[in-house]
């Protein structure tokens, strides 16, 4: 790949065009509308306000003091204390982008026309009595008074209020810091990482159908249905060894030269459900890649080996496979092949301060090897899209190889069934839609605006790659009836934390998660337990999943975006849910609640985190669990215990600080299900494993040893629906070992 520095930033790609927003009313939208005025409204001061009823105002001490706070930090060449006026002053919820952003996600929820009804019902003076306690609409009330609406909703007891309560508020957090540019400017964030230069990537050659009433027909020796980890690893595989291979795929690819792209345009791109994707109770809110290279592209350069507990658990199991030397050999060849090591790594803050912070407080912590090939790797906005192709993902390293070994490709195809041969048993490839790209070469115009065809793939083996989420839909249209098809659905559930700090930490410069705290892995004796890892700092990653108290206090973080610091406890669930498709579109919806065995694991992280942060010069702390307050930081009682640690009185804050035990007993008693259960709100999920889960006999699993499905033959899985469980470890490494075995016995078998 040749690289320069001709151009400075990536070249352009608009999201697709935004869809209809006809699911809602004008009447609907203009509830909406208002608020979301209410959650991130227009706030001034008494001696500023102009009498307009958008404006929430504050005594000007009041005022004067958020400014100050706000203000703390700024560039001296950046933005002024008028500037953080005007940001505060600025209706968040009449951005037409932001208005734009929530219309792109409601369009995709299963759940818009009970939305849809609810904000009707709203616009009505009974309706509003009911839920507002106000005869008027929420249209004809000021802002202060949609803001207090929003507020009183998230604290009550009835579940349809703090639902809708957590649906406005959380979709007006991540439209504004994706799309507001006078955040952008304030916090002094930006898309593209500094010293960004031109990379152009691999110039895959991809099967182009064209127009025709005929389906399509291609033959092939293996059709492999999905591009990321575990598709890749299988494509080398079987190319190499002289096979036919064809690697298919709903995604397009992106090449170097186009990333990163825009919050919006990734979200919309290249994540599953446009990135907004959410559990039935709508608790946890879930990101899959959907693109060309799958989660390979989007995920943030972690390459942890699986731990040998849980290697052993399996084997117990009676999965041998991954006790034995052949495993040993399959983890070896894919860290050799895209460079797993440590090298490279340069710890920015949030990663500097977990492993000085684990070392003072005696627990275990580790550098997190990178899949970059030892070279450095400063890419804080790799979910969005790598543009230095340092990160040797399936698009950059695996799938490259495969079709330098004649493989061939097909971005844009949907797969709606598996065929089989007259037996019923045996398959024999795979259809379904190609959809072209737009005249232009992009992909923003609508489908039905552009060349579809059916596609019929003849093949004498069939692998299905697309994920814990897709694998399984495809089985089961395709006829697969075991019952556990869809079930076994691990989430790696992650609770999070938000640090303020007096001076700048620019959070989303330098590598994501180069340090991992793995004292907390193993809390029931069994294995599970928390890993504690820096979160990405991308904006609609890590503050967008803050537990909105209050809009005056969410656009405060906002303005301070530059000085916070976002930590994570992914959570080892022993415990399960399921994957089915929505019965109107065919799309992946999850039924999933976070048990209580894993809550209680996932809150002693955060009680972790907070200790951490603690000793660690932060200012104020918030585990975002709904309804805890933030934690100030007591500086001399800090001071004072970092004094009594070097003397070697005391190790953990808790018992030296009553203040901060007083703290973390409320932690604890707030994440726990007696009160309530829910708190925990807005628990994101980047690992998604187990729904077509290996095993030693139908009963139990989708697939067997060598990743063939139950009762079928030449039908085979390899990605990480395939796993027994959840890893407890970010699943790329463990992924693409077991699909290089599972990939290498079909190469044998042909």
């Amino acid at each position: 790949m040749a690289a320069s520095s001709t151009q400075l930033k990536p070249v352009e790609t608009p999201p697709p065009h935004a869809p209809s927003g006809d699911f809602m009313t004008t009447d609907q939208w203009d509830v909406w509308h208002a608020l979301l005025d209410g959650a991130l409204p227009a706030v001034t001061s008494k001696s500023r306000a102009t009498g307009d009823r958008h404006q929430v105002v504050l005594p000007d001490d009041e005022f004067d003091r958020l400014l100050e706070e706000a203000s703390k930090g700024l560039l001296p060449d950046g933005p002024g204390a008028e500037d953080v006026v005007d940001f505060f002053a600025s209706r968040l919820g009449a951005d037409p982008l932001v208005r734009d952003d929530c219309l792109r996600m409601l369009a995709r929820s299963p759940a818009r026309s009970k939305l849809a009804g609810v904000m009707g019902i709203l616009n009505t003076r009974v309706g509003s009595l009911l839920f507002t306690g106000y005869w008027n609409p929420i249209t004809d009330q000021p802002t202060a008074v949609r803001h207090a609406i929003l507020q009183s909703w998230s604290q009550s007891r009835f579940t349809i209020l703090k639902g809708l309560s957590r649906t406005i508020t959380s979709l007006a957090a991540k439209a504004a810091v994706a799309t507001n540019q006078p955040f952008h400017r304030l916090s002094g964030y930006t898309d593209i990482p500094r010293n960004w230069s031109r990379v152009e990537g691999f110039a895959f050659d991809f099967i182009q159908p064209g127009p025709g009433d005929e389906p399509h027909v291609i033959e092939t020796d293996v059709v492999i249905v999905g591009s990321g980890p575990g598709g890749g690893v299988s494509a080398k595989n079987i190319a190499e060894a002289g096979h036919r291979v064809l690697v298919v795929d709903r995604g397009h690819y992106f090449p170097p030269s186009q990333l990163p792209m825009s919050q919006t345009a990734s979200s919309q791109h290249m994540f599953e459900n446009g990135g907004a994707l959410a559990t039935e109770n709508g608790f946890m809110s879930l990101l899959a890649g959907s693109t060309w290279g799958g989660g390979g592209t989007i995920n943030w350069s972690v390459a942890l080996r699986p731990q040998d507990y849980v290697r052993k658990q399996w084997a117990d199991e009676g999965l041998s496979l991954f006790g034995s030397g052949e495993y040993d050999e399959c983890l070896d060849r894919i860290c050799e092949f895209v460079g797993v090591g440590t090298d490279g790594v340069r710890h920015n803050h949030r990663n500097k301060l977990l492993l000085d912070a684990s070392e003072k407080l005696g627990w275990k912590a580790f550098v997190v090897p990178q899949n970059t090939g030892n070279q450095e790797h400063d890419c804080g906005q790799c979910s969005l899209g790598c543009g230095s192709a340092v990160k040797k993902g399936p698009a950059v390293c695996w799938l490259p190889a495969a079709a330098e070994a004649g493989a061939q490709f097909m971005e844009g195809f949907t797969a709606e069934r598996v065929t089989f041969g007259e037996d019923g048993k045996t398959a024999t490839g795979v259809e379904g839609l190609w959809v072209a790209r737009d005249k232009d070469g992009s992909v923003i115009a609508p489908e039905e605006e552009r060349v579809k065809r059916r596609v019929q793939i003849r093949a004498k083996r069939v692998i299905v790659s697309s994920g814990s989420l897709r694998s399984p839909l495809l089985l089961a249209r395709s006829g697969v009836e075991n019952p556990q098809v869809g079930r076994n659905l691990h989430l790696h559930p992650v609770a999070m934390a938000t640090a303020t700090f007096d001076e700048r930490t620019n959070g989303w410069e330098g590598g994501i998660i180069t340090a991992c705290n793995n004292e907390f892995e193993n809390l029931d004796g069994e294995g599970h337990g928390v890993k504690i890892q820096p979160a990405c700092m991308v904006p609609y990653t890590s503050i967008s999943m803050y537990p909105w108290s209050s809009g005056i206090d969410y656009k405060m973080l906002m303005a301070r975006y530059s000085r916070v610091s976002t930590f994570m406890a992914i959570t080892r669930d022993r415990d399960t849910g399921r994957v089915f498709a929505d019965p109107a579109t065919g799309t992946p919806r999850i039924d999933y609640a976070i048990s209580d065995h894993d809550r209680d694991h996932a809150i002693e992280g955060l009680a972790a985190i907070v200790k951490m942060l603690y000793i660690s010069g932060a200012t104020e702390i918030q585990p975002h669990i709904h309804g805890l307050e933030r934690f100030t930081v007591d500086r001399q009682a800090a001071a004072s215990f970092l004094r009594r640690m070097e003397e070697e009185e005391v190790r953990d804050p808790e018992f030296a600080d009553p203040k901060l035990a007083a703290y973390l007993s409320r932690l604890r008693g707030m994440g726990s299900p007696a009160a309530g259960g829910d708190r925990m709100r807005r628990a994101p999920s980047a690992h998604q494993m187990g729904s077509c889960r290996m095993s030693t006999s139908p009963e139990d699993g989708v697939v067997d040893e060598g990743g063939k499905v139950w009762g079928r033959e030449g039908l085979y899985v390899a990605d990480a629906s395939v796993l027994p469980s959840a890893t407890g470890v970010n699943p790329m490494i463990t992924v693409m070992a077991t699909a290089d075995w599972i990939s290498r016995g079909v190469r044998d078998g042909l």
